[in-house]
């Protein structure tokens, strides 16, 4: 197994590493700071990629873990709405079952709606007077697309489109969103751009909001007014696909985000793909989707990070002092990577942790830590703890 060859590379790098820095006059034990590297067994998954177009595929609460070549901001469509939502429900935060505030429709809302329907958009009627609430709303941004709530959901917010679209930005860079830019709160502008990237990690974090999963794997709901609203996502219900939004327009072409759970070592996973650009419209983006959640299906593995109890990292103390040995908890700790991935192991302890562990001022305590680091970032967390052979111990106490 990967794991148990890894050990016996740290013990060796261990050694070495950590001897130069010991303090011999004072008899300090040494910092540990080992890094070595491992490949997750079995091949990289073969991603298919679209000819035409981009996409790309993320892991929730792993991170984006590959796009496709020829990547580039391009408009978005709907997927803008994804972006509204997140904002909205940030400033106006919901649990499931609560419905939020109650917002009257007045009549200007009734004239942008009938605008935006004569022009063919996508809407939702609304009759001045009644009164619907942020769930509600939040309903018909998501499921029907309608851009009409989408700037009643802004202007409610914010108290003006403009004001709200600066929010989006602001909120795009402090998610790290580097080539997303928002002109409005629908879409319709194909100003507001982005790429597969970007939008696959935002459908991640969307997907955190157990409102928004709640909403975006109906097929369809009631609605006031007009009875019955339809999700105009093609893909839900294919193949466990639980969201989460579509858009088109003759600019952006076919644009999609999907996601879906999937299940390795009894740990739940949710799986999201983005294609943009797709012509033909969303039923090919929908085929893109689709091939990329079925590689990345059988890409995905429950990696055990270490052995249980196994030793991590030994230090060889000096003039017979024994060694210093970090070890894994008593407990399995698994990673959702992708088969044939490249990662990175960093080992660390401090000297101050070792030193007061050594003389009891710690008694089963966590003296160090691993990182299991992939391309896009931390996929593990492994606290270690300490193992002294015999002569270590006096070696402390005596300097």
């Amino acid at each position: 197994m990967v794991a148990a060859a890894l050990v016996l590379a740290l013990v060796a790098v261990g050694v070495v590493t950590a001897m130069s820095t010991v303090n011999a006059t004072s008899g300090r034990p040494p910092a540990i700071r080992v890094v070595a590297s491992a490949v997750v067994p079995g091949s990289v998954p073969d991603f298919m990629w679209p000819k035409v177009g981009q996409a790309a595929v993320a892991v929730r609460g792993v991170g984006m873990v590959d796009r496709s070549p020829r990547e580039r901001r391009v408009p978005i469509a709907s997927l803008t709405k994804m972006m509204t939502a997140f904002v909205v429900l940030r400033d106006h935060p919901l649990s499931p079952g609560q419905s939020g505030p109650l917002i009257r429709i007045t009549a200007s809302d009734v004239a942008i709606y009938e605008t935006e329907a004569m022009k063919g958009d996508s809407t939702v009627k609304v009759v001045a007077g009644e009164t619907l609430s942020e769930s509600q709303l939040l309903e018909a941004l998501l499921i029907p697309s309608a851009d009409n709530i989408a700037g009643l959901l802004a202007t409610w917010d914010a108290g003006s489109v403009g004001r709200f679209v600066a929010k989006m930005n602001a909120t795009a860079r402090s998610l790290g969103l580097a080539s997303t830019h928002y002109a409005d709160a629908s879409g319709v502008n194909p100003l507001s751009e982005s790429t597969a990237a970007d939008q696959v990690r935002l459908g991640s974090d969307l997907m955190g909001h157990a409102v928004i999963r709640g909403i975006v794997r109906r097929a369809d709901l009631p609605f006031p007014i007009v009875g019955k609203i339809w999700n105009v996502n093609p893909a839900i219900g294919d193949d466990g696909i639980q969201g989460v939004k579509s858009g088109w327009t003759l600019e952006a072409e076919g644009c999609l985000v999907t996601a879906a759970f999937r299940t390795l070592r009894h740990h739940g996973v949710l799986v999201v793909t983005a294609a943009l650009g797709q012509p033909g419209g969303l039923w090919n983006a929908a085929l893109v989707d689709e091939g990329l959640l079925d590689s990345a299906t059988r890409g995905l593995v429950a990696w055990r990070v270490a052995t249980p109890g196994a030793t991590i990292a030994t230090v060889t103390l000096p003039q017979g002092g024994g060694s210093i040995s970090l070890i894994a908890p008593p407990r399995a700790r698994f990673a959702i990577v992708w088969r044939g991935l490249k990662l990175t192991e960093r080992i660390s302890a401090g000297s101050g942790l070792l030193a007061k562990a050594l003389v009891g001022e710690l008694p089963g305590s966590t003296v160090g830590e691993m990182l299991v680091v992939a391309p896009w970032g931390v996929v593990a967390q492994l606290p270690l703890g300490l193992s002294v052979t015999a002569g270590a111990t006096a070696r402390r106490t005596g300097g």
